[in-house]
């Protein structure tokens, strides 16, 4: 069981770094420079292979025997469940609302997506709303069910998103200056803040 583990957290950790290499700015240049016109449909072959990997390692970890962090109890299956849904539907309205660009089908229809800074709808109470939907919603789960499994998985995923928003802030500064530099100063990075200016 043990063994399980520490492969179920390899399996997670090995997917986080693929998972980043194949988004870092280096390997999209090598890449882009090995695909040529082709590389348009880059971020729909990058967006199937992630869910593939994410399958395969979610796979494993629905499979193995794991062991109760605490006994589930109708109250805390309840509370996991609603605070779940709630995660689930803050990611439902992200995915939403850029489905076409977040999963490459937009190259399909356009020769180059433009990039663009979303400020309205849920982006005007978090910077990063995809990101808070799905805290909430792991962790929801694992107030429901409080799997090992679930703590491990959940574990390295909130770490390697943590990370990932950092890179992503300088990322974006980058890419529109000014603009994203004033919408960190007003806008909260995951929580909506209580008072806002």
């Amino acid at each position: 069981m043990v063994q399980e583990h520490f492969i179920l957290a390899f399996l997670w950790i090995l997917f986080c770094v693929l998972h980043s290499l194949l988004a870092s700015v280096r390997i999209k240049q090598k890449l882009a420079a090995a695909m040529g016109s082709n590389f348009k449909h880059y971020r729909l072959l990058y967006t199937l292979f992630a869910l593939a990997t994410l399958g395969v390692v979610i796979y494993y970890q629905i499979r193995i025997d794991s062991p109760y962090i605490y006994k589930p109890t109708t109250f805390t299956i309840v509370a996991g469940i609603a605070v779940g849904l709630t995660g689930l539907v803050v990611m439902t309205v992200c995915i939403k609302k850029y489905f076409l660009s977040l999963s490459g089908l937009k190259s399909l229809v356009e020769e180059r997506p433009a990039s663009e800074l979303m400020l309205g709808g849920i982006h005007r109470f978090v910077r990063h709303p995809l990101y808070t939907g799905t805290f909430i919603f792991i962790w929801g789960g694992f107030i429901a069910l409080s799997l090992l499994s679930l703590l491990i998985a959940n574990f390295i995923i909130t770490v390697y998103t943590l990370i990932g928003i950092e890179l992503e802030e300088k990322k974006l500064e980058a890419e529109f200056g000014t603009a994203y530099k004033t919408y960190k100063q007003q806008v909260p990075k995951l929580f909506p803040a209580l008072h806002r200016k």
